[in-house]
């Protein structure tokens, strides 16, 4: 039994990399890949969806956090900096990922953890998204600093709550709350403690594209706009009628419009060496 346990706990490296990326939506023609990275509290599974909506060319991969779902088992990372260095590490191992044009979506915390990303790889020279989307969420250094990560289970519950009207039912689910709320406690240490950072601002090659709701009560379009100092680009935006979670109904649209940058891009951006 023990030479069992040790096995689970320690697989072999691929496999490891392997874990971040659920792949949501692939076929024999891909030539192109949407990376998804979700919010606090999400997983690789809220993309799954945007399936529907995602052409036969494309590829579609969720980046799954450890501490949920199949990963449920694992320790959820608490911080900025041991998130990206496992993540990016894990990406750089499986450079076939890098290959084609790809674009890396976040959003909420996970636009911080795509703008992180992308900072990694560029700083290591590796093949660049063709264009950086970053969805609900303020530019680094301009974000709204809370402490729900220190709250109450039934705090941090009705929060979430608050957030995305949808998840209700898990007033009614004990069981899958006990579940959640490890990763969602962890992910909102990572990114209160982050927005709580004097940040090192790294100035992004490829061009930034903010997405975000037009009811979105917890974001200003001012603070959104901040994205702009990690851009010499000038840097789209795009408004879609919603609130927070405005995506869930909006990921149609919101995949035409990657679709066509995807289209610009038919090579992906490297990053120059003098």
């Amino acid at each position: 039994m023990l030479h069992s346990m040790q096995m689970q706990s320690s697989p072999p490296v691929n496999a490891l990399h392997a874990k971040w990326f659920k792949t949501i939506k692939t076929g024999p023609q891909v030539r192109q890949r949407i990376f998804c990275l979700p919010h606090a509290g999400g997983a690789a599974s809220q993309f799954r969806k945007w399936a529907e909506a995602i052409p036969a060319d494309t590829e579609l991969i969720a980046i799954q956090y450890p501490g949920r779902e199949e990963r449920v088992n694992e320790t959820c990372l608490q911080d900025m900096p041991s998130l990206i260095d496992a993540l990016s590490k894990s990406l750089c191992a499986q450079p076939h990922l890098l290959k084609m044009p790809y674009i890396l979506f976040g959003h909420s915390m996970g636009a911080a953890v795509a703008y992180e990303l992308c900072a990694s790889l560029q700083n290591n020279n590796q093949r660049l998204p063709c264009h950086l989307v970053l969805s609900a969420s303020e530019g680094p250094g301009h974000i709204n600093v809370t402490s729900l990560h220190r709250a109450s289970d039934q705090a941090l519950l009705e929060e979430i709550i608050r957030l995305n009207a949808d998840l209700v039912y898990l007033t009614q689910m004990p069981e899958l709350t006990e579940l959640i709320l490890p990763s969602l406690r962890g992910d909102y240490r990572l990114i209160e403690t982050y927005g709580a950072t004097s940040l090192e601002i790294h100035h992004i090659h490829p061009p930034v594209t903010i997405m975000v709701g037009e009811q979105d009560r917890e974001l200003s379009e001012d603070d959104a706009r901040t994205w702009s100092q990690i851009t010499a680009r000038d840097m789209g935006f795009v408004r879609y009628p919603g609130d927070h979670f405005y995506l869930n109904q909006q990921y149609p649209a919101m995949i035409a419009v990657m679709l066509g940058y995807l289209k610009q891009h038919q090579q992906p951006v490297w990053l120059s060496v003098p």
